[in-house]
């Protein structure tokens, strides 16, 4: 093919592109010829040059005709390719008649779309940002049903992976799968009720899914709608936890202080030393219900909120420095020695101070009470990249805490349950050093809403050692 081919098209093109021409130019060359015969009859022109005029007018008109469908044929397909390739406006035939004209249109042509994509792509944010503004998530599926958009919230339970990905793939949840089916088919959808899992924690959802606006194949068919139930449903959970531990916890120090009321009013009305003896009684146990009904108020409000990941930044260092201040008289009583040694790259992590700061006062204080008279406890923190393999958690970067005793241990069998609600050890002795049993329920607690862990080594005869992870602060 000759440069000028290559310019012009291919052969069949310019073939075409000449035929339209003529067909064009048809209408005006029978004007013509009609002009130039009429001129003849009427003694005008003669025979030749009436022929010799009518060939050349003849040709130019074609030229032009040819030219103009030229220039159309590359406007109708740069406006087919338009919507699949880069917007430039295309060579034009310029040196012939309506080639300016044209790349003039077809400029205009291109404005418009452009305001158009503009408008179009404004929309799209704006509706973009009032997604992320709902508070519950949001997957738009495609009619391969595969999430091609979401919302913020959806990002943060799904994770930004999620674009693209299969809604089955998301969740496995045969119930919310019938029902994407049915709406796909037309048919409506009963709501539906499926729990999901957020890290360590299950949140429950009500679904509803709706379809969409007739969408080209690629686009939005149908819309899950995620309605978080999680709280409405641990505040149910949590009225009647709370009736159940309390009226069997508090059952016992009531009987005492009963007794003991009963017996001040009865046979020890006029005893001073019997009624010293029962007063440090009732006072003991007053002291342990009210520990008690703060334990479960404390834990009932962690529950509540397990399923809301906190987003604040903690400063462990510094909160270890205040934890050894606050706990070191309590050391002393016995004779310990309390250490703390943190690393000097600790990052903050993620997380509600309140929260964090009891659970770590929790294991130092068990420290304390179990670890051996004038012995030793070690709090060391520290920042791993990788988490463990002995650990259900996944990424990085994660702080470390560990807490050391240097008491009687645990025993293996005790170990899995160590951080159910009122499971002890030893029940004698926990009671007596004014446990309530709900502490490491507490720990435990907190660490899911945090996303974290509690591990615990322990070895019968030499002590134990909880290490808490939680994820850390990423720049």
């Amino acid at each position: 093919m000759t440069e000028r081919e290559h310019r012009s098209g291919s052969l069949p093109v310019r073939r075409a592109v000449a035929v339209s021409g003529l067909r064009w130019a048809a209408p005006l060359l029978a004007v013509e010829l009609l002009v130039f015969l009429l001129l003849h009859g009427q003694g005008y022109l003669p025979l030749l040059p009436a022929l010799a005029g009518f060939v050349v007018l003849a040709a130019a008109t074609c030229i032009l005709f040819r030219l103009l469908a030229r220039n159309l044929e590359v406007m109708g397909n740069w406006l087919v390719r338009l919507e699949d390739e880069e917007r430039s406006t295309p060579p034009m035939l310029r040196h012939w008649v309506a080639g300016d004209t044209i790349e003039g249109l077809m400029g205009g042509v291109y404005g418009v779309l452009q305001d158009r994509d503009q408008h179009a792509d404004q929309l799209l944010a704006e509706t973009d940002r009032m997604l992320d503004a709902l508070p519950d998530p949001l997957l738009m599926l495609s009619r391969t049903r595969r999430v091609v958009r979401m919302n913020r919230a959806a990002r943060w339970l799904f994770g930004e992976e999620a674009i693209g990905q299969s809604m089955s793939r998301l969740v496995r949840n045969p119930a919310l799968e019938e029902a994407v089916e049915k709406t796909m088919a037309g048919e409506h959808a009963e709501a539906i009720e499926i729990s999901v899992a957020s890290g360590q924690v299950e949140r429950l959802f009500s679904v509803e899914v709706a379809t969409m606006p007739a969408a080209e194949d690629g686009g939005p068919a149908v819309m899950v709608m995620f309605h978080d139930m999680t709280e409405m449903r641990r505040t149910e959970q949590m009225r009647v936890d709370f009736v159940a531990n309390a009226s069997h916890e508090i059952r016992s120090p009531l009987a005492t202080l009963i007794g003991c009321i009963e017996t001040l009013q009865g046979p020890a009305h006029d005893d001073p030393e019997a009624r010293d003896k029962f007063l440090s009684m009732m006072d003991d146990q007053g002291r342990r219900m009210a520990r008690l009904v703060e334990d479960l108020l404390s834990l009932s409000h962690i529950e509540l909120r397990e399923h809301a990941q906190p987003t604040g930044s903690v400063e462990i260092g510094a909160m270890l420095e205040r934890l050894q201040s606050s706990l070191q008289f309590q050391a002393e009583e016995k004779g310990m020695t309390l250490a703390v040694e943190a690393a000097a790259d600790l990052k903050p992590v993620r997380g509600d101070q309140g929260e964090i700061e009891q659970a770590l006062y929790n294991l130092l204080s068990n420290a304390i009470k179990y670890g051996g008279r004038d012995s030793r406890v070690t709090v060391a923190a520290g920042l791993a990249e990788t988490v463990p393999d002995h650990l259900r958690l996944r990424g990085g970067p994660m702080v470390w805490v560990s807490v050391t005793d240097q008491g009687e241990g645990i025993a293996p069998q005790h170990l899995p349950r160590l951080t159910e609600r009122f499971y002890r050890v030893d029940t004698a002795r926990s009671r007596e050093m004014g446990g309530t049993g709900l502490g490491l329920a507490i720990v435990k607690h907190v660490l899911n809403r945090h996303r974290g862990e509690l591990h615990v080594a322990s070895t019968p005869g030499e002590g134990s050692t909880f290490t808490i992870w939680l994820p850390a602060v990423q720049a």
